[in-house]
């Protein structure tokens, strides 16, 4: 991560700019991550109901 940074810097990005990507990159993980959860949540439910019809 830091040699991003100093590669950013050296191209004359601002640190409101690399702020600013920084940012935006932990919205997009956060809502993959989120995603993920609910998936496994969707799953596991399903799994749940099946093992309840069955019983």
């Amino acid at each position: 991560m830091e040699h991003y940074l100093g590669v950013a810097k050296e191209e004359g990005l601002t640190e409101d700019e690399i702020g600013a990507v920084q940012a935006i990159v932990m919205a997009v993980s956060a809502g993959k991550v989120n995603a993920q959860v609910r998936e496994a949540a969707t799953r596991q439910a399903a799994k749940e109901k099946k093992r309840s019809l069955q019983s």
